[in-house]
């Protein structure tokens, strides 16, 4: 565009440009300029000061509030340098004084316009590069798994959100060796991962134990890569899935095949084992007949009669175990959870039992119902609260309380009791396991296949001389539970 009112000049200034291939726009006050400018947005403007209607200033302050980036030279008289420090404040790239040569203009024009086109492209080129890094940071920020990356001298330089809910924010944790993240920090890690990476490998992946700020460990699956980037040489990504999940998942799943190697066993031996039993029971019972009280033949035998009879109601347990994981079928219908706490509560202090133990239950309003065998998971919470009052010695506080998520239903079942130590806790509810005088061990088990029967799972938390919290995971719809489906691909 050529903005000037003196037409002949105008006229040379165009003609001129036009020869060299520019389409050129010529007005010749400072309104058209700035309307023709809107309508055509030519890329270059050559301004003369002195305009009709609007001086060339008030025109270039338009041409920018119109577009910012408008290419606009000024073309002043001779002795008006204050007018072109004007304008160059204004947003004038460049200025000219008359007179001056036509050629200077072209080159000029040429010379500005290809700065200008690498300019936008450069402008360009960063938008989509901040919008694909807003994007990467997005997926990074979004991600379910931590992630970190590090110098090519093993300190932390970013780290997403979930990094940071694990171990802090950046801040503390910029520039810290990466083995700062891992229960053991004496482990070279970074070492290992560089020379993995540096002999060709894709891909380093490891499991390891990881330690959270607030001293936490868990198990996680480590991905490694380099950066490709020559500005971070060295560097390396770190991608950490937290196994929590899976390795409870594959425990349960070891148990699951335990106790079905169990069962076969054990209806053998409890069946060889009863035989003996009657036998040994009604020659016991016989004998006593025989011998005359209040002497230690009549003591003898009524220690024989009572281990008979104790191994007699262990062996109807363990045949009665067996007959569940047999032959049982259950009936999945509409259950109210609270029905079902109802009666295993009644099953539990019936008849004054554990009369010295308190009780509280918690049930929220509108918890709806859930897809269960009401029978079978009566006889789980029985369990369950049986298990709690023994752990108190009959005298405590027994708490249940109910809560509701998208997935599953929630029982808390949490007592005042001896507590269980830590290295026992991975092994209750395997069959004949027990702490207690009698008994074959096998409630918590039963418990443990009527929970995963239903879609759900159980974690314990206890604390010797303090207590212990069961927390039962219920589905709340019928399908393939999370470990069944874990099995089939594992």
């Amino acid at each position: 565009m050529v903005a000037d009112d003196n037409r002949d000049v105008n006229d040379v200034v165009s003609d001129v440009l036009h020869s060299y291939g520019y389409k050129v726009i010529q007005t010749f006050d400072g309104e058209e300029t700035i309307k023709s400018f809107g309508e055509n947005r030519p890329d270059l403007v050559l301004l003369d000061y002195q305009m009709p209607k609007m001086d060339g200033i008030d025109v270039l302050n338009k041409l920018k509030s119109i577009d910012k980036e408008a290419l606009v030279i000024f073309m002043t008289g001779e002795g008006s340098e204050d007018v072109a420090v004007k304008a160059m404040k204004a947003g004038s790239v460049d200025y000219i004084t008359k007179p001056f040569s036509v050629p200077d203009i072209v080159h000029l024009a040429n010379k500005l316009i290809k700065e200008h086109e690498i300019q936008l492209e450069n402008i360009r080129l960063k938008s989509r590069g901040d919008a694909y890094k807003d994007y990467l940071v997005t997926i990074t920020e979004t991600m379910g798994e931590a992630v970190v990356t590090v110098d090519g001298k093993g300190r932390i330089q970013f780290m997403n959100s979930m990094a940071k809910k694990y171990w802090g924010d950046e801040e503390t944790m910029k520039n810290k060796p990466f083995e700062a993240v891992f229960s053991d920090s004496c482990l070279d890690i970074f070492a290992n991962i560089s020379t993995a990476l540096a002999q060709g490998k894709e891909i380093f992946e490891a499991e390891y134990t990881f330690k959270k700020a607030d001293e936490t460990v868990f198990t996680g699956l480590l991905t490694a890569s380099g950066l490709k980037s020559d500005k971070y040489l060295g560097g390396i990504v770190m991608v950490i899935r937290d196994l929590t999940d899976i390795e409870e998942m594959r425990r349960q799943i070891i148990n699951a095949e335990k106790l079905a190697s169990l069962g076969k066993v054990v209806e053998g031996v409890a069946h060889e084992i009863r035989n003996s039993l009657t036998s040994l029971g009604g020659f016991s019972r016989r004998l006593i007949r025989s011998v005359s009280p209040n002497t230690n033949e009549k003591v003898y035998v009524d220690y024989i009669i009572d281990d008979v009879k104790r191994l007699e109601d262990m062996i109807m347990d363990i045949e009665g175990y067996v007959n569940y994981t047999k032959i049982h079928r259950p009936n999945f219908v509409q259950t109210e959870i609270e029905e079902v706490i109802d009666n295993a509560l009644i099953k539990t202090f019936g008849a004054g039992r554990f009369g010295g133990v308190s009780y509280e239950v918690n049930v929220p309003e509108d918890l709806g119902c859930i897809i269960a065998d009401q029978t079978y998971l009566v006889e789980a919470l029985w369990h369950l609260f049986t298990n709690a009052c023994e752990a108190m010695d009959g005298k405590g506080s027994l708490e249940i309380n109910v809560d509701s998520h998208p997935n599953y239903l929630i029982i808390d079942v949490k007592d005042s009791g001896k507590g269980i130590p830590n290295e026992d806790i991975k092994d209750i509810f395997n069959p004949f396991y027990t702490s207690k005088v009698r008994g074959a061990g096998l409630g918590l088990s039963k418990v443990y296949m009527i929970v995963e029967e239903h879609g759900g799972f159980i974690t314990v938390n206890s604390v010797v001389g303090k207590g212990t919290r069961m927390r039962v995971y219920l589905a709340r719809k019928r399908g393939t539970s999370t470990v069944a489906a874990l099995a089939k691909t594992s």
